[in-house]
Protein backbone atom coordinates (compact mmCIF):
# COMPACT_ATOMS: atom_id res chain seq x y z
CA UNK A 1 0.00 0.00 0.00
CA UNK A 2 1.48 3.59 -0.89
CA UNK A 3 -0.23 6.13 1.00
CA UNK A 4 -0.40 10.20 0.04
CA UNK A 5 -1.34 11.95 2.68
CA UNK A 6 -2.30 15.61 1.81
CA UNK A 7 -3.03 16.70 5.29
CA UNK A 8 -6.75 18.13 4.49
CA UNK A 9 -9.51 18.73 6.18
CA UNK A 10 -12.73 17.73 6.25
CA UNK A 11 -16.55 19.66 7.25
CA UNK A 12 -18.70 17.44 9.37
CA UNK A 13 -20.89 15.34 7.51
CA UNK A 14 -24.65 17.41 7.40
CA UNK A 15 -27.49 16.88 9.16
CA UNK A 16 -29.41 16.87 5.93
CA UNK A 17 -28.38 13.21 5.52
CA UNK A 18 -30.59 12.40 8.21
CA UNK A 19 -33.48 13.55 6.85
CA UNK A 20 -33.55 11.21 4.13
CA UNK A 21 -33.25 7.55 3.32
CA UNK A 22 -35.30 4.51 2.12
CA UNK A 23 -38.69 4.95 3.78
CA UNK A 24 -40.89 2.25 4.67
CA UNK A 25 -43.38 1.55 1.74
CA UNK A 26 -47.04 1.81 1.75
CA UNK A 27 -49.47 -0.90 1.28
CA UNK A 28 -52.48 -0.57 -1.58
CA UNK A 29 -55.86 -0.01 0.78
CA UNK A 30 -58.24 -3.21 0.36
CA UNK A 31 -61.14 -0.47 -0.19
CA UNK A 32 -59.59 2.02 -2.12
CA UNK A 33 -61.84 3.03 -5.39
CA UNK A 34 -60.23 1.15 -8.32
CA UNK A 35 -60.70 1.59 -12.16
CA UNK A 36 -61.55 -1.57 -14.20
CA UNK A 37 -61.52 -1.49 -18.33
CA UNK A 38 -63.96 -2.23 -19.65
CA UNK A 39 -61.83 -4.18 -22.58
CA UNK A 40 -59.38 -7.35 -21.49
CA UNK A 41 -56.10 -6.37 -21.76
CA UNK A 42 -57.27 -2.36 -23.07
CA UNK A 43 -56.52 0.55 -21.19
CA UNK A 44 -58.32 3.94 -22.50
CA UNK A 45 -55.93 6.68 -21.34
CA UNK A 46 -59.04 9.13 -21.90
CA UNK A 47 -61.44 6.81 -19.73
CA UNK A 48 -58.98 6.49 -16.57
CA UNK A 49 -58.26 10.08 -16.42
CA UNK A 50 -61.58 11.22 -16.35
CA UNK A 51 -62.43 8.91 -14.20
CA UNK A 52 -59.23 9.92 -11.70
CA UNK A 53 -61.20 13.81 -12.17
CA UNK A 54 -64.38 12.69 -11.49
CA UNK A 55 -62.91 11.03 -7.92
CA UNK A 56 -61.30 13.78 -6.85
CA UNK A 57 -64.28 15.83 -7.20
CA UNK A 58 -66.15 13.50 -4.88
CA UNK A 59 -63.41 14.23 -2.44
CA UNK A 60 -61.76 10.80 -2.86
CA UNK A 61 -57.92 10.97 -1.80
CA UNK A 62 -56.53 7.69 -3.01
CA UNK A 63 -57.07 6.00 -6.49
CA UNK A 64 -56.27 2.55 -8.50
CA UNK A 65 -56.07 1.10 -11.56
CA UNK A 66 -56.94 -3.25 -11.43
CA UNK A 67 -54.05 -5.06 -11.07
CA UNK A 68 -53.11 -6.44 -15.11
CA UNK A 69 -51.19 -5.80 -18.09
CA UNK A 70 -52.87 -3.22 -20.41
CA UNK A 71 -52.21 -1.75 -23.90
CA UNK A 72 -52.25 2.07 -23.43
CA UNK A 73 -54.82 4.16 -26.08
CA UNK A 74 -53.50 7.33 -26.05
CA UNK A 75 -55.57 10.28 -23.93
CA UNK A 76 -54.83 12.96 -26.21
CA UNK A 77 -51.35 14.39 -27.98
CA UNK A 78 -50.16 15.14 -24.90
CA UNK A 79 -48.90 11.50 -23.71
CA UNK A 80 -50.97 8.05 -23.22
CA UNK A 81 -52.13 9.54 -19.57
CA UNK A 82 -52.32 12.97 -19.00
CA UNK A 83 -52.56 14.04 -15.11
CA UNK A 84 -53.58 17.79 -14.80
CA UNK A 85 -54.37 19.69 -11.58
CA UNK A 86 -54.78 16.59 -9.49
CA UNK A 87 -54.75 17.68 -5.54
CA UNK A 88 -53.37 15.69 -2.62
CA UNK A 89 -54.50 12.66 -4.93
CA UNK A 90 -52.71 9.27 -4.43
CA UNK A 91 -53.13 6.47 -7.35
CA UNK A 92 -51.89 3.07 -7.11
CA UNK A 93 -50.77 1.38 -10.44
CA UNK A 94 -48.57 -1.58 -8.35
CA UNK A 95 -48.64 -4.95 -9.90
CA UNK A 96 -49.90 -3.20 -13.61
CA UNK A 97 -47.75 -3.50 -16.45
CA UNK A 98 -48.32 -1.20 -19.13
CA UNK A 99 -47.61 -1.04 -22.72
CA UNK A 100 -47.28 2.42 -24.62
CA UNK A 101 -49.01 1.74 -28.33
CA UNK A 102 -47.38 5.28 -29.86
CA UNK A 103 -43.51 5.32 -29.56
CA UNK A 104 -43.04 8.54 -30.20
CA UNK A 105 -45.59 9.55 -26.91
CA UNK A 106 -44.91 9.99 -23.63
CA UNK A 107 -46.30 7.21 -21.43
CA UNK A 108 -47.25 9.95 -18.28
CA UNK A 109 -47.63 13.66 -18.17
CA UNK A 110 -48.15 15.15 -14.68
CA UNK A 111 -48.93 19.08 -14.76
CA UNK A 112 -50.11 21.62 -12.70
CA UNK A 113 -50.12 19.30 -9.90
CA UNK A 114 -50.14 19.20 -5.74
CA UNK A 115 -48.60 16.57 -3.10
CA UNK A 116 -49.44 13.92 -6.40
CA UNK A 117 -48.49 10.47 -5.41
CA UNK A 118 -48.36 7.15 -7.44
CA UNK A 119 -47.04 4.04 -6.77
CA UNK A 120 -45.91 1.77 -9.79
CA UNK A 121 -46.45 0.66 -12.69
CA UNK A 122 -43.60 -1.25 -15.11
CA UNK A 123 -43.80 0.83 -17.96
CA UNK A 124 -42.55 -0.09 -22.08
CA UNK A 125 -43.62 0.37 -25.53
CA UNK A 126 -44.88 -2.03 -28.15
CA UNK A 127 -41.56 -0.87 -30.29
CA UNK A 128 -38.30 0.84 -28.84
CA UNK A 129 -37.57 4.17 -30.14
CA UNK A 130 -34.50 2.80 -31.52
CA UNK A 131 -33.07 0.43 -33.73
CA UNK A 132 -30.75 -2.55 -32.41
CA UNK A 133 -28.29 -4.23 -35.04
CA UNK A 134 -25.20 -6.75 -34.14
CA UNK A 135 -21.67 -6.25 -36.22
CA UNK A 136 -20.94 -8.96 -38.49
CA UNK A 137 -17.73 -7.24 -40.44
CA UNK A 138 -15.73 -4.51 -40.42
CA UNK A 139 -13.71 -2.69 -43.44
CA UNK A 140 -11.77 0.58 -42.59
CA UNK A 141 -11.85 3.27 -45.66
CA UNK A 142 -9.56 5.21 -43.93
CA UNK A 143 -9.19 7.54 -40.67
CA UNK A 144 -12.66 7.40 -38.53
CA UNK A 145 -14.60 6.11 -41.56
CA UNK A 146 -16.04 2.49 -41.75
CA UNK A 147 -18.13 0.29 -44.10
CA UNK A 148 -20.04 -1.87 -41.71
CA UNK A 149 -22.09 -4.96 -42.15
CA UNK A 150 -25.07 -5.90 -39.79
CA UNK A 151 -27.91 -8.21 -38.98
CA UNK A 152 -31.08 -6.89 -37.68
CA UNK A 153 -31.54 -7.68 -33.99
CA UNK A 154 -34.82 -9.20 -33.45
CA UNK A 155 -37.95 -6.91 -32.72
CA UNK A 156 -36.73 -3.65 -33.21
CA UNK A 157 -37.89 -0.96 -35.67
CA UNK A 158 -35.11 -1.21 -38.28
CA UNK A 159 -36.38 2.41 -39.88
CA UNK A 160 -34.50 4.10 -37.92
CA UNK A 161 -31.23 3.08 -39.02
CA UNK A 162 -31.96 1.79 -42.49
CA UNK A 163 -34.41 4.47 -44.12
CA UNK A 164 -32.41 7.94 -42.37
CA UNK A 165 -29.86 9.58 -44.82
CA UNK A 166 -27.94 11.05 -41.78
CA UNK A 167 -29.23 9.02 -38.43
CA UNK A 168 -26.64 8.54 -36.06
CA UNK A 169 -25.14 5.28 -34.12
CA UNK A 170 -23.96 4.20 -31.43
CA UNK A 171 -21.48 1.51 -30.64
CA UNK A 172 -21.22 -1.09 -27.06
CA UNK A 173 -19.83 -4.21 -26.55
CA UNK A 174 -19.34 -6.72 -23.58
CA UNK A 175 -16.36 -6.59 -22.08
CA UNK A 176 -15.09 -9.66 -21.35
CA UNK A 177 -12.97 -9.39 -18.15
CA UNK A 178 -16.06 -7.48 -16.58
CA UNK A 179 -18.64 -9.02 -18.19
CA UNK A 180 -20.14 -5.41 -18.68
CA UNK A 181 -21.59 -3.88 -21.39
CA UNK A 182 -19.92 -0.74 -22.03
CA UNK A 183 -20.26 2.04 -24.64
CA UNK A 184 -18.83 3.37 -27.21
CA UNK A 185 -17.88 7.38 -26.61
CA UNK A 186 -20.69 9.24 -28.42
CA UNK A 187 -22.57 8.93 -31.59
CA UNK A 188 -21.18 9.02 -35.28
CA UNK A 189 -23.04 9.38 -38.39
CA UNK A 190 -24.12 7.02 -40.78
CA UNK A 191 -26.35 7.30 -43.54
CA UNK A 192 -27.80 5.21 -46.73
CA UNK A 193 -27.81 1.26 -45.51
CA UNK A 194 -27.44 -1.23 -48.70
CA UNK A 195 -28.20 -4.91 -48.73
CA UNK A 196 -24.90 -6.82 -49.06
CA UNK A 197 -26.00 -10.05 -50.56
CA UNK A 198 -29.59 -10.56 -52.60
CA UNK A 199 -31.99 -12.37 -50.87
CA UNK A 200 -30.75 -11.86 -46.98
CA UNK A 201 -33.50 -9.81 -45.55
CA UNK A 202 -31.74 -8.97 -42.17
CA UNK A 203 -27.99 -8.15 -43.18
CA UNK A 204 -26.91 -4.77 -44.49
CA UNK A 205 -23.91 -2.59 -44.79
CA UNK A 206 -23.70 0.93 -44.07
CA UNK A 207 -20.89 3.61 -44.49
CA UNK A 208 -19.71 5.44 -41.05
CA UNK A 209 -18.14 8.27 -41.03
CA UNK A 210 -16.38 10.03 -38.21
CA UNK A 211 -16.72 7.38 -35.36
CA UNK A 212 -16.31 8.20 -32.13
CA UNK A 213 -16.14 4.32 -31.52
CA UNK A 214 -13.67 2.04 -33.32
CA UNK A 215 -16.41 -0.87 -34.40
CA UNK A 216 -15.39 -4.68 -33.51
CA UNK A 217 -17.11 -7.80 -35.45
CA UNK A 218 -19.91 -8.44 -32.25
CA UNK A 219 -20.53 -4.46 -31.05
CA UNK A 220 -23.71 -3.55 -31.42
CA UNK A 221 -25.03 -0.73 -33.16
CA UNK A 222 -28.23 1.43 -31.98
CA UNK A 223 -29.68 4.37 -33.76
CA UNK A 224 -31.84 6.88 -32.20
CA UNK A 225 -35.24 7.35 -33.54
CA UNK A 226 -37.97 9.19 -32.17
CA UNK A 227 -36.62 11.56 -29.39
CA UNK A 228 -39.08 12.21 -26.70
CA UNK A 229 -40.00 12.87 -23.12
CA UNK A 230 -40.67 9.67 -22.02
CA UNK A 231 -42.55 11.14 -18.76
CA UNK A 232 -43.05 14.93 -17.57
CA UNK A 233 -43.72 16.13 -14.92
CA UNK A 234 -44.29 20.53 -14.87
CA UNK A 235 -45.11 23.24 -12.68
CA UNK A 236 -46.06 20.32 -9.75
CA UNK A 237 -45.67 21.03 -6.36
CA UNK A 238 -44.20 17.53 -3.97
CA UNK A 239 -45.00 15.12 -6.69
CA UNK A 240 -43.67 11.65 -5.62
CA UNK A 241 -43.30 8.64 -7.98
CA UNK A 242 -42.81 5.56 -6.27
CA UNK A 243 -41.43 2.39 -7.50
CA UNK A 244 -42.01 3.33 -11.47
CA UNK A 245 -40.14 1.00 -13.72
CA UNK A 246 -39.03 2.21 -17.06
CA UNK A 247 -37.79 -0.17 -19.98
CA UNK A 248 -36.81 0.60 -23.36
CA UNK A 249 -37.69 4.18 -23.74
CA UNK A 250 -37.11 6.30 -26.87
CA UNK A 251 -35.58 9.62 -25.01
CA UNK A 252 -35.16 10.66 -21.82
CA UNK A 253 -36.60 8.69 -18.78
CA UNK A 254 -38.17 11.74 -17.25
CA UNK A 255 -38.09 15.37 -17.81
CA UNK A 256 -38.65 17.66 -14.83
CA UNK A 257 -39.27 20.93 -14.98
CA UNK A 258 -40.90 24.57 -13.02
CA UNK A 259 -41.60 21.80 -9.94
CA UNK A 260 -40.75 22.50 -6.35
CA UNK A 261 -39.82 19.11 -5.17
CA UNK A 262 -39.87 16.17 -6.90
CA UNK A 263 -39.21 12.81 -5.33
CA UNK A 264 -38.34 9.60 -7.28
CA UNK A 265 -38.34 6.77 -4.83
CA UNK A 266 -37.15 3.30 -6.24
CA UNK A 267 -37.57 4.17 -9.65
CA UNK A 268 -35.53 2.14 -12.28
CA UNK A 269 -34.63 2.80 -15.84
CA UNK A 270 -33.36 -0.35 -17.33
CA UNK A 271 -33.17 -2.49 -20.67
CA UNK A 272 -36.17 -5.37 -20.74
CA UNK A 273 -36.37 -8.56 -23.40
CA UNK A 274 -38.57 -6.70 -26.01
CA UNK A 275 -40.75 -7.43 -27.53
CA UNK A 276 -43.12 -8.38 -24.60
CA UNK A 277 -43.23 -10.84 -23.24
CA UNK A 278 -41.11 -13.34 -24.81
CA UNK A 279 -38.32 -11.02 -26.54
CA UNK A 280 -35.13 -12.57 -28.41
CA UNK A 281 -32.68 -10.16 -28.14
CA UNK A 282 -31.72 -8.32 -24.65
CA UNK A 283 -31.83 -4.82 -25.71
CA UNK A 284 -28.09 -3.21 -25.19
CA UNK A 285 -29.46 -0.28 -23.84
CA UNK A 286 -32.05 1.09 -21.71
CA UNK A 287 -33.04 4.32 -22.81
CA UNK A 288 -31.53 6.84 -26.38
CA UNK A 289 -30.96 9.48 -23.82
CA UNK A 290 -30.98 10.34 -20.16
CA UNK A 291 -32.38 8.93 -17.40
CA UNK A 292 -34.03 12.15 -15.10
CA UNK A 293 -33.33 15.34 -16.36
CA UNK A 294 -34.40 18.21 -13.93
CA UNK A 295 -34.30 21.64 -16.22
CA UNK A 296 -35.20 24.76 -14.16
CA UNK A 297 -36.81 22.95 -11.11
CA UNK A 298 -37.62 26.07 -8.01
CA UNK A 299 -36.52 23.12 -5.62
CA UNK A 300 -34.72 20.24 -7.32
CA UNK A 301 -35.72 16.65 -7.02
CA UNK A 302 -34.90 14.02 -4.70
CA UNK A 303 -33.67 10.58 -5.88
CA UNK A 304 -33.64 8.07 -3.49
CA UNK A 305 -32.87 3.94 -4.22
CA UNK A 306 -33.06 4.31 -7.82
CA UNK A 307 -31.68 2.49 -10.02
CA UNK A 308 -30.18 3.47 -13.64
CA UNK A 309 -28.84 0.41 -16.08
CA UNK A 310 -27.42 0.83 -19.52
CA UNK A 311 -27.99 4.38 -20.34
CA UNK A 312 -27.40 5.46 -23.39
CA UNK A 313 -25.99 9.42 -21.94
CA UNK A 314 -26.03 10.84 -18.57
CA UNK A 315 -28.13 9.20 -15.27
CA UNK A 316 -29.14 12.01 -13.39
CA UNK A 317 -28.77 16.00 -14.37
CA UNK A 318 -30.14 18.55 -12.09
CA UNK A 319 -29.38 22.52 -13.68
CA UNK A 320 -30.49 25.96 -14.80
CA UNK A 321 -30.02 27.79 -17.71
CA UNK A 322 -27.73 30.66 -19.08
CA UNK A 323 -29.43 32.87 -20.81
CA UNK A 324 -28.50 36.13 -23.52
CA UNK A 325 -28.51 39.51 -23.00
CA UNK A 326 -29.52 41.56 -25.87
CA UNK A 327 -28.83 45.21 -24.45
CA UNK A 328 -29.96 47.84 -22.34
CA UNK A 329 -33.98 48.04 -21.27
CA UNK A 330 -35.87 51.28 -21.69
CA UNK A 331 -35.09 52.41 -17.91
CA UNK A 332 -32.69 52.00 -15.94
CA UNK A 333 -31.73 48.63 -14.13
CA UNK A 334 -33.20 47.41 -16.94
CA UNK A 335 -32.26 44.45 -19.73
CA UNK A 336 -33.96 43.11 -22.93
CA UNK A 337 -33.83 38.94 -23.36
CA UNK A 338 -34.84 37.35 -26.03
CA UNK A 339 -35.50 34.12 -23.86
CA UNK A 340 -35.23 33.07 -20.39
CA UNK A 341 -37.92 32.57 -17.24
CA UNK A 342 -37.99 34.64 -13.90
CA UNK A 343 -40.59 36.54 -11.70
CA UNK A 344 -40.48 39.21 -9.44
CA UNK A 345 -38.36 38.48 -6.48
CA UNK A 346 -35.93 36.29 -7.92
CA UNK A 347 -32.42 35.88 -7.40
CA UNK A 348 -30.03 36.60 -11.16
CA UNK A 349 -26.48 36.33 -11.51
CA UNK A 350 -24.70 37.95 -14.44
CA UNK A 351 -21.57 36.39 -16.02
CA UNK A 352 -18.97 37.57 -19.15
CA UNK A 353 -20.36 35.74 -22.25
CA UNK A 354 -16.31 34.86 -22.90
CA UNK A 355 -14.78 34.18 -19.98
CA UNK A 356 -17.81 32.77 -17.78
CA UNK A 357 -16.84 34.89 -14.40
CA UNK A 358 -19.26 35.64 -12.05
CA UNK A 359 -19.92 39.70 -12.14
CA UNK A 360 -22.55 39.59 -9.60
CA UNK A 361 -26.35 39.38 -8.36
CA UNK A 362 -29.87 41.29 -8.62
CA UNK A 363 -33.32 41.01 -7.74
CA UNK A 364 -35.84 41.03 -10.11
CA UNK A 365 -38.30 43.84 -9.83
CA UNK A 366 -40.51 43.53 -12.71
CA UNK A 367 -40.27 41.57 -16.22
CA UNK A 368 -41.73 41.72 -19.73
CA UNK A 369 -42.21 39.47 -22.54
CA UNK A 370 -38.97 40.47 -23.38
CA UNK A 371 -37.49 42.49 -20.51
CA UNK A 372 -36.32 42.34 -16.92
CA UNK A 373 -35.94 44.86 -14.33
CA UNK A 374 -34.04 44.61 -11.13
CA UNK A 375 -32.81 46.41 -8.40
CA UNK A 376 -29.27 47.34 -9.11
CA UNK A 377 -27.35 45.69 -12.02
CA UNK A 378 -23.63 44.76 -11.30
CA UNK A 379 -23.07 45.31 -14.91
CA UNK A 380 -22.68 48.99 -16.84
CA UNK A 381 -25.65 49.30 -19.58
CA UNK A 382 -22.33 49.14 -22.19
CA UNK A 383 -21.74 45.78 -21.15
CA UNK A 384 -25.50 43.76 -20.76
CA UNK A 385 -24.62 43.02 -24.72
CA UNK A 386 -21.49 40.62 -23.88
CA UNK A 387 -23.44 39.23 -20.53
CA UNK A 388 -25.08 36.20 -19.33
CA UNK A 389 -27.33 35.56 -16.56
CA UNK A 390 -29.33 32.58 -15.04
CA UNK A 391 -31.78 32.60 -12.21
CA UNK A 392 -30.87 31.31 -9.38
CA UNK A 393 -33.97 30.58 -8.13
CA UNK A 394 -34.58 27.74 -11.13
CA UNK A 395 -31.29 25.72 -10.98
CA UNK A 396 -33.07 22.92 -9.00
CA UNK A 397 -31.40 23.74 -5.39
CA UNK A 398 -32.28 21.91 -2.39
CA UNK A 399 -31.68 18.42 -4.29
CA UNK A 400 -30.32 14.97 -3.36
CA UNK A 401 -29.39 11.72 -4.59
CA UNK A 402 -29.51 8.86 -2.51
CA UNK A 403 -28.82 5.18 -1.49
CA UNK A 404 -29.06 5.54 -5.92
CA UNK A 405 -26.88 2.45 -8.12
CA UNK A 406 -25.72 2.86 -11.95
CA UNK A 407 -24.49 0.65 -13.75
CA UNK A 408 -23.28 0.17 -17.76
CA UNK A 409 -24.28 3.90 -18.62
CA UNK A 410 -22.46 5.94 -21.14
CA UNK A 411 -22.37 9.78 -20.34
CA UNK A 412 -22.15 10.50 -16.65
CA UNK A 413 -23.60 9.12 -12.99
CA UNK A 414 -24.88 12.68 -11.41
CA UNK A 415 -24.37 15.72 -12.90
CA UNK A 416 -25.40 18.57 -10.39
CA UNK A 417 -25.37 22.32 -11.29
CA UNK A 418 -27.25 22.89 -8.17
CA UNK A 419 -26.95 24.16 -4.68
CA UNK A 420 -28.00 23.16 -0.92
CA UNK A 421 -27.93 19.35 -1.99
CA UNK A 422 -26.36 16.03 -1.06
CA UNK A 423 -25.32 13.04 -2.76
CA UNK A 424 -25.05 10.37 -0.17
CA UNK A 425 -24.48 6.41 0.42
CA UNK A 426 -24.36 5.91 -3.93
CA UNK A 427 -22.96 3.48 -6.03
CA UNK A 428 -21.70 4.34 -9.27
CA UNK A 429 -20.57 1.47 -11.91
CA UNK A 430 -19.53 1.15 -15.04
CA UNK A 431 -20.22 4.79 -16.38
CA UNK A 432 -18.13 5.42 -19.04
CA UNK A 433 -17.25 9.10 -18.44
CA UNK A 434 -17.14 10.48 -14.98
CA UNK A 435 -19.66 9.60 -12.13
CA UNK A 436 -20.07 12.75 -9.83
CA UNK A 437 -19.69 15.77 -11.77
CA UNK A 438 -20.17 19.13 -9.78
CA UNK A 439 -20.12 22.59 -11.82
CA UNK A 440 -21.95 24.56 -14.95
CA UNK A 441 -21.07 24.10 -18.73
CA UNK A 442 -21.87 26.99 -19.46
CA UNK A 443 -20.08 27.01 -22.71
CA UNK A 444 -21.43 23.64 -24.71
CA UNK A 445 -24.49 23.46 -23.17
CA UNK A 446 -25.13 26.69 -21.54
CA UNK A 447 -26.19 25.13 -18.44
CA UNK A 448 -26.11 26.46 -14.89
CA UNK A 449 -24.93 27.26 -12.21
CA UNK A 450 -22.33 26.74 -10.18
CA UNK A 451 -22.92 24.84 -6.93
CA UNK A 452 -22.64 25.97 -3.21
CA UNK A 453 -22.90 24.13 0.05
CA UNK A 454 -22.69 20.24 -1.35
CA UNK A 455 -22.28 17.42 0.39
CA UNK A 456 -21.04 14.59 -1.44
CA UNK A 457 -20.58 11.92 1.60
CA UNK A 458 -20.07 7.95 1.43
CA UNK A 459 -20.25 7.38 -1.94
CA UNK A 460 -18.46 4.33 -3.93
CA UNK A 461 -17.41 5.14 -7.36
CA UNK A 462 -15.89 1.51 -9.45
CA UNK A 463 -14.51 1.14 -13.23
CA UNK A 464 -15.84 4.61 -14.56
CA UNK A 465 -14.20 6.73 -16.50
CA UNK A 466 -13.12 4.51 -19.12
CA UNK A 467 -13.63 6.41 -22.61
CA UNK A 468 -12.32 9.83 -20.69
CA UNK A 469 -8.66 11.47 -21.25
CA UNK A 470 -10.13 15.02 -19.96
CA UNK A 471 -12.51 14.79 -17.04
CA UNK A 472 -12.27 12.95 -13.87
CA UNK A 473 -14.35 9.80 -12.51
CA UNK A 474 -15.27 12.68 -9.37
CA UNK A 475 -15.19 16.22 -10.61
CA UNK A 476 -15.76 19.75 -9.11
CA UNK A 477 -15.10 22.08 -12.09
CA UNK A 478 -15.86 25.84 -13.49
CA UNK A 479 -16.03 26.98 -16.92
CA UNK A 480 -14.42 29.26 -19.35
CA UNK A 481 -11.67 31.26 -17.00
CA UNK A 482 -12.30 28.50 -14.30
CA UNK A 483 -12.64 31.11 -11.91
CA UNK A 484 -11.44 30.61 -8.06
CA UNK A 485 -14.90 32.18 -7.17
CA UNK A 486 -17.10 30.05 -8.78
CA UNK A 487 -18.47 26.46 -6.70
CA UNK A 488 -18.03 27.51 -2.83
CA UNK A 489 -18.65 25.05 0.53
CA UNK A 490 -18.20 21.21 -1.21
CA UNK A 491 -17.95 18.60 1.34
CA UNK A 492 -16.34 15.42 -0.06
CA UNK A 493 -15.72 12.83 2.78
CA UNK A 494 -16.21 9.00 2.78
CA UNK A 495 -15.27 8.70 -1.35
CA UNK A 496 -14.12 5.16 -2.58
CA UNK A 497 -12.79 5.55 -5.69
CA UNK A 498 -11.92 1.72 -7.35
CA UNK A 499 -10.59 0.63 -10.39
CA UNK A 500 -10.59 3.83 -12.55
CA UNK A 501 -7.35 3.98 -14.47
CA UNK A 502 -7.78 8.02 -16.51
CA UNK A 503 -8.26 10.74 -13.96
CA UNK A 504 -9.75 9.64 -10.72
CA UNK A 505 -10.79 13.40 -9.12
CA UNK A 506 -10.63 16.87 -9.98
CA UNK A 507 -11.46 19.89 -7.92
CA UNK A 508 -11.28 23.30 -9.17
CA UNK A 509 -13.02 26.39 -9.73
CA UNK A 510 -13.75 26.45 -6.12
CA UNK A 511 -13.39 28.03 -3.01
CA UNK A 512 -14.00 26.79 1.07
CA UNK A 513 -13.69 23.02 -0.09
CA UNK A 514 -13.54 20.32 2.69
CA UNK A 515 -11.70 17.28 1.26
CA UNK A 516 -12.11 14.14 3.59
CA UNK A 517 -11.19 10.19 3.48
CA UNK A 518 -11.06 9.49 -0.60
CA UNK A 519 -9.03 6.41 -1.06
CA UNK A 520 -7.91 5.35 -4.48
CA UNK A 521 -7.85 1.70 -5.16
CA UNK A 522 -6.64 0.09 -8.37
CA UNK A 523 -5.67 2.74 -9.86
CA UNK A 524 -2.95 0.99 -11.58
CA UNK A 525 -4.65 -1.99 -13.24
CA UNK A 526 -2.44 -3.87 -16.16
CA UNK A 527 -5.69 -4.75 -18.17
CA UNK A 528 -5.61 -0.92 -18.97
CA UNK A 529 -3.70 0.95 -21.39
CA UNK A 530 -5.04 4.04 -21.30
CA UNK A 531 -2.45 5.99 -18.63
CA UNK A 532 0.09 5.12 -21.61
CA UNK A 533 -1.26 7.81 -23.63
CA UNK A 534 -2.94 10.07 -21.33
CA UNK A 535 -0.86 12.54 -19.55
CA UNK A 536 -2.93 13.23 -16.40
CA UNK A 537 -3.02 12.79 -12.44
CA UNK A 538 -4.70 10.92 -10.05
CA UNK A 539 -5.92 13.75 -8.67
CA UNK A 540 -5.98 17.27 -9.73
CA UNK A 541 -6.19 20.88 -7.59
CA UNK A 542 -6.95 23.62 -9.66
CA UNK A 543 -7.96 27.21 -8.72
CA UNK A 544 -9.31 26.20 -5.54
CA UNK A 545 -9.19 26.67 -1.62
CA UNK A 546 -9.37 24.43 1.00
CA UNK A 547 -10.92 24.76 4.72
CA UNK A 548 -11.19 22.07 7.39
CA UNK A 549 -8.37 20.11 9.52
CA UNK A 550 -8.36 16.31 8.86
CA UNK A 551 -8.53 13.49 6.28
CA UNK A 552 -6.19 11.90 3.97
CA UNK A 553 -5.77 10.29 0.37
CA UNK A 554 -4.63 6.63 0.16
CA UNK A 555 -3.53 4.91 -3.18
CA UNK A 556 -4.43 1.07 -2.37
CA UNK A 557 -3.00 -1.51 -4.88
CA UNK A 558 -1.09 -2.13 -8.25
CA UNK A 559 2.79 -1.17 -8.64
CA UNK A 560 2.13 1.52 -10.48
CA UNK A 561 3.71 3.06 -13.69
CA UNK A 562 6.27 5.32 -14.68
CA UNK A 563 5.83 8.85 -14.69
CA UNK A 564 1.83 9.29 -13.82
CA UNK A 565 1.56 11.94 -11.30
CA UNK A 566 -0.11 10.85 -7.93
CA UNK A 567 -1.25 14.48 -7.55
CA UNK A 568 -0.99 17.78 -9.67
CA UNK A 569 -1.26 21.07 -8.82
CA UNK A 570 -2.30 23.87 -10.85
CA UNK A 571 -3.40 27.55 -10.80
CA UNK A 572 -3.67 29.54 -7.33
CA UNK A 573 -4.91 26.60 -4.81
CA UNK A 574 -4.67 27.45 -1.25
CA UNK A 575 -5.15 25.52 2.43
CA UNK A 576 -2.66 22.49 1.31
CA UNK A 577 0.24 21.62 3.30
CA UNK A 578 3.92 21.33 1.29
CA UNK A 579 4.28 17.96 1.16
CA UNK A 580 1.30 17.32 -0.88
CA UNK A 581 2.54 19.98 -3.18
CA UNK A 582 0.80 23.25 -2.78
CA UNK A 583 2.45 25.02 -6.12
CA UNK A 584 6.40 23.04 -5.26
CA UNK A 585 5.59 20.35 -7.79
CA UNK A 586 3.75 17.40 -8.37
CA UNK A 587 3.47 14.16 -5.82
CA UNK A 588 4.44 11.16 -7.85
CA UNK A 589 4.53 7.75 -7.76
CA UNK A 590 8.28 6.19 -9.37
Amino acid sequence: MVCLVLSLCVLLVSALALAFGPQPPEVRPDDVETFKPGQVGILNGTQFVQWIELQQQKGVKAVALKEGSYHVIPSGDIAHISLEKLDGMTIWMDSVNLTMTKVDLPAFSIYGCNQLKTYGPTVWWDTPGFSQATITNVESTGGQNYNIRFHLDDGYDSSFLLNSSTGEVHGQYTNPKTGRLEAGPGWSTVSGATKPVEGDDDTYTVPISNSYFTPQVGYKLLARGSFIFCNKINDSNNTIVNDYTLLNCAGFGWISSGNRKTTFNSVSVKPASFPPPNGTELPARSSSADGIHSSGDYIGPTFDSCHFAALDDDCMAVHGSLSPITGPGSTANSFEIPKGDAAIGDTLRFYSNTTFEPLGTAIVTSTSHSSISVDDLPVSPSELATTFWSNQNRVGSGFAVLNTHTTGNRGRGAIIKASHGIISGNLFEGVSYGAINIGPEFSYWKEADYAHNVTITNNTVRDCNYLSKAAAAVMVHGDGANPTNGNSNITIDGLVIDGVSASNLYIGASEGVGLGDVTFLNVFKEDYTLWETWPGAVATFENVSFSGVRGERRVVGGAGKQGVDLLKVLGEVEGVSDGAGNGAGNACMR
